[in-house]
């Protein structure tokens, strides 16, 4: 085994973590303070004073981090892939699996169980869920999935998960919880655990009267990564398997907790010292990621935060130049202003993947990509699908191409197999009466010999938003979206768990469809935009500009970031009213800026155009109240920001231009 130095390897925060005495310790590291460096050199540590490698277990949330981690470890020990290094490492979902395999049967778990994904979870849900539910309107596989997994993880009930998930359900609580328990029973029958049964059984093994105590003494020493992640399930687990020893060292930030809609519980790590009395905490506060600039915007920001462990991280890089803070006129020269500069960083010899542009939500990229696509820039999105390529976006687009050509048969087969009760044939036949008409607004009284009670009703719901189509075929095309989504927008809610986000979508589609002088104008500006959806795709070219949501970036880092969109509309989202939402949208801000390494804008439009007029937006509370010595502002951005603090509205102007304010 190779000696290490670990004073001279590690600054003196790591160093202490690293070679911490026993018992329990909280270990607070701040964005870019070297986390995993610090948790690898304590494994080494333990391993260099003769821990037996068996008796220590490294639990993360993926398993990249996991075999990143003992890939590093076995570097530092002169350690060959081919020796083994018996150390139990991996993901909770994963260890809970080995575990099961050899101690499950003596909770009724069958050892040679198999393990479901998501998907086959739904499909399974999804055929219980129809022999519960007769009618039409009831929820998707996705909605009761999701229900079920979040009182799972965060030990409550059903009724208490909807409450807090989906409340519009509330009235069908009975068959929600009818659905749980024929779910739990089918899955005990066919010998079948989803992922939330490896973490429930897991926890079931620890409190179990023999084996609870058996594995107390198992692990000497339990680590834990990113522990501001973690569920109430997980928590528990980690309570209970160290309370023979006390060993438990957890890391993690919670000015980073950002998946509380994941059943992610930040309590976990802010109460950590109340449920082990004894723990020492520790900060790595010593930031090598950011600028100067960079570090002191971001604790700046996350001081508004009243729930913390309070820290001010320092950087260690040189002096660079301020963040940006730039207002614009509207949305769209917004994404023109981003496009100019990302195209002035690649002059500048920056590669296109150490660009990022960020953002609240998937539907505030739709304008951005647009402009992209115009100017040849490839680009990547992140954790989610292009604008254009959206299932939702195409089910919408899909009826107004049947309202511009009502014999287009690939968008028919699409809206019509939207419908409960009509498959690939009862569509064929559908489409072929139809184009049998003269003129498609004879589909009003067009009589179909549908024998199947529930694709008659399906067929009805399915024509009654064509014919509105249809009566207001004259309107602006937004606004004929805006009809379609008064119908369109029940199909999401029993679809979709995350409906609110694809309305988002949708209303920006009605917002960039305005633009537009008629409907076959905006359908092929929307084929165009498919267009480039495919070609990026193909991956005809690798090196590409990277879009993404913010909860989709964290853990990652670029030279260069964007965060736009800042706007009381969109940042914080509109929908997080408490307390204790506001400041998870904060850290989510916070998480976003810690990002960067050297380049920061931060961007924002006044306005957005709509049915040939611009609605006024207002700059995030998030950026109106920051030191105005932190960052550089333009023009615009000083007057909108200091007109927002002072509580005045201005309203953009026929160009989406704010009027020009005197004595600043």
């Amino acid at each position: 085994m190779s000696r290490i130095d670990f004073f001279k390897d590690l600054n003196r925060e790591q160093y202490q973590v690293a070679t911490s005495s026993k018992g329990p310790h909280l270990v607070l590291a701040g964005a870019g303070s070297g986390k995993t460096r610090t948790l690898v050199y304590r494994v080494a540590w333990l391993l260099s004073q003769k821990v037996p490698p068996e008796k220590i277990l490294l639990l993360t949330f993926t398993n990249k981090a996991a075999n990143e981690m003992i890939s590093r470890v076995r570097s530092l020990l002169g350690v060959s892939e081919q020796n083994k290094l018996s150390l139990w490492s991996g993901t909770f979902h994963s260890i809970a699996n080995r575990l099961l395999r050899i101690y499950g049967e003596q909770l009724g778990v069958n050892k040679n169980f198999t393990i479901i994904d998501a998907d086959d979870s739904k499909s399974l849900l999804k055929k219980i869920s129809k022999e519960f539910f007769n009618e039409s309107h009831r929820p998707s596989e996705a909605i009761v999935s999701e229900t079920i997994s979040f009182a799972v993880n965060s030990d409550i009930s059903i009724k208490e998960s909807l409450e807090r998930k989906f409340s519009e359900w509330l009235p069908l609580l009975e068959y929600f919880e009818k659905i749980a328990a024929e779910y739990k029973k089918r899955k005990q029958d066919s010998n079948l655990l989803d992922f939330d049964d490896l973490l429930f059984y897991w926890w079931c093994l620890t409190r179990h009267p023999k084996l609870g105590k058996l594995l107390a003494v198992k692990w000497e020493y339990i680590l834990v990564d990113e522990y501001q992640d973690t569920n109430t399930l997980q928590a528990k687990i980690i309570f209970n398997l160290s309370q023979q020893h006390q060993n438990i060292l957890v890391v993690g930030d919670d000015a980073q907790s950002i998946y509380s809609f994941r059943a992610a519980d930040i309590r976990n790590i802010l109460d950590f010292p109340k449920v082990f009395p004894t723990c020492q905490m520790h900060k790595l506060e010593t930031n090598y990621r950011s600028t100067p600039e960079i570090v002191k915007l971001a604790n700046q920001v996350i001081a508004g935060n009243q729930h913390q462990f309070i820290k001010n991280l320092k950087a260690v890089l040189e002096n660079y130049i301020r963040p940006e803070l730039v207002a614009l006129p509207n949305n769209i020269e917004e994404a023109r202003f981003i496009v100019n500069r990302i195209e002035g960083l690649l002059v500048d010899g920056l590669l296109p993947f150490n660009i990022a542009v960020l953002f609240r939500a998937g539907h505030n990229s739709q304008t951005l990509e647009m402009e992209l696509n115009k100017r040849g820039i490839a680009y990547e999105m992140r954790g989610g699908i292009k604008f254009f390529a959206r299932a939702h976006v195409k089910d919408v687009v899909s009826f107004l191409r049947i309202l511009n050509n009502y014999q287009d048969e690939v968008s028919w087969q699409r809206v019509l197999r939207l419908y409960e009760g009509i498959g690939l044939i009862m569509a064929t036949k559908i489409y072929q009466a139809i184009v049998r008409l003269k003129d498609f607004e004879d589909l009003q009284n067009l009589k179909l010999p549908i024998s199947n009670r529930k694709a008659a009703l399906s067929w009805q719901r399915c024509q009654r938003i064509l014919e509105k189509l249809l009566a207001h075929q004259k309107r602006d095309v937004g606004q004929l979206i805006d009809l379609m989504i008064e119908d369109y927008d029940g199909y999401l809610k029993e679809k979709y768990s995350d409906y609110h986000q694809r309305s988002d979508d949708l209303e920006q589609l009605a917002v960039f469809a305005s633009n537009f002088n008629n409907l076959e104008e905006f359908l092929s500006e929307v084929s165009l935009q498919e267009s480039f959806t495919m070609k990026g795709q193909a991956k005809e070219k690798p090196e590409t500009v990277i879009l993404s949501t913010v909860h989709q970036a964290k853990g990652l880092e670029w030279p260069a970031v964007f965060v736009m969109n800042l706007t009381t509309q969109s940042f914080p989202h509109p929908l997080c009213t408490s307390e204790e939402e506001r400041e998870e949208e904060r850290r989510l801000f916070y998480v976003a800026i810690t990002r960067a390494q050297k380049h920061l804008f931060l961007t924002y439009p006044l306005a957005i155009f709509k049915y040939n007029e611009y609605k006024e937006l207002q700059p995030s509370e998030f950026i109106t109240g920051l030191d105005s010595n932190l960052l550089s502002y333009n023009d615009l951005a000083r007057s909108a920001t200091y007109a927002a603090e002072d509580g005045i509205q201005y309203v953009a102007d026929s160009d989406g231009f704010l009027p020009e304010v005197d004595n600043w």
